[in-house]
C-alpha cells in the first residue's frame, strides 16, 4: 500500500505528516505501507492508494483523485492523523 502526503512544495509540512504517519503505522505494526511526499503540482504523477492533504490544498486537487484523498485539519496533530488515517487504511485493506 502506498500513501502520499501532499503539501505546496513537497518538502515542508508533508514531511512532518509523513513522519507522523510512519510513526502511527509503525506503532500498529503496519510495515508494508510506503509513505511518500509530493508537491501539489506533481500529485497526479504519483500513483497512490491514499493521498493525504489539508483543507487549504484540497480545493486545488484534481477531481480524479479526490475520492482517494484524506483531508486533515493539521499535519502536526498526531491524534487527528491517527483517528482519520487508521480507518482509511483498514478500509483499503478490506477492499
Amino acid at each position: 500500500m502506498k500513501i502520499v502526503a501532499v503539501c505546496g512544495f513537497g518538502v515542508g509540512s508533508s514531511v512532518i505528516a509523513k513522519m507522523n504517519m510512519e510513526q502511527i503505522l509503525a506503532q500498529r505494526g503496519e510495515e508494508d505501507i510506503d509513505v511518500e511526499t509530493v508537491d501539489l503540482g506533481s500529485v497526479t504523477s504519483v500513483d497512490a492508494d491514499l493521498y493525504v492533504t489539508t483543507h487549504e490544498l484540497f480545493d486545488q486537487f484534481p477531481e480524479s483523485i479526490t475520492d482517494k484523498t484524506l483531508v486533515l485539519n493539521n499535519f502536526v496533530d498526531v491524534n487527528e492523523i491517527r483517528e482519520q488515517l487508521l480507518p482509511r487504511v483498514d478500509a483499503l485493506r478490506d477492499r
